[in-house]
């Protein structure tokens, strides 16, 4: 079963992309709220997908997701309350679609995995 990393503070938010994820066939979850803890996460077991939201609570959740899909092999997800504040944050990055709202985490996941091994951050 599909392993995923859901990076964000927020644990209603968590829970919230958790159920939808699990009802898109994903078995496993890693819970991080910290950028470190995200990447011992990863080490531990190897993530089919990362999920970021708005905050974490100490460091980086975007730097987290690159540094651990260095070569783009996994899909990165960011799901946004503000997708104003989203949109701000991914303005640097070379490539991505998105921000996604958590309803619509059905067709953010469909896309990601579509674009799997091209370095795009969604």
């Amino acid at each position: 079963m599909p392993h995923a990393l859901i990076i964000d503070e927020n644990i209603a938010i968590c829970r919230a992309i958790q159920h939808y994820l699990a009802g898109l066939g994903f078995g496993s979850f890693d819970h991080t709220w910290t950028e470190q803890q995200a990447l011992d996460a990863a080490a531990r077991r190897r993530p089919d997908i990362i999920v970021i939201g708005d905050d974490i609570e100490f460091g980086c959740a975007m730097r987290a997701a690159r540094r651990i899909s260095n070569d783009g092999a996994i899909p990165v997800l960011m799901v946004s309350g503000n997708p104003a504040r989203a949109s701000e944050r991914l303005a640097a990055v070379p490539s991505y679609e998105g921000p996604f709202r958590v309803n619509e985490i059905e067709e953010a996941v469909d896309l990601a995995l579509a674009h799997r091994g091209t370095p795009v951050l969604h």
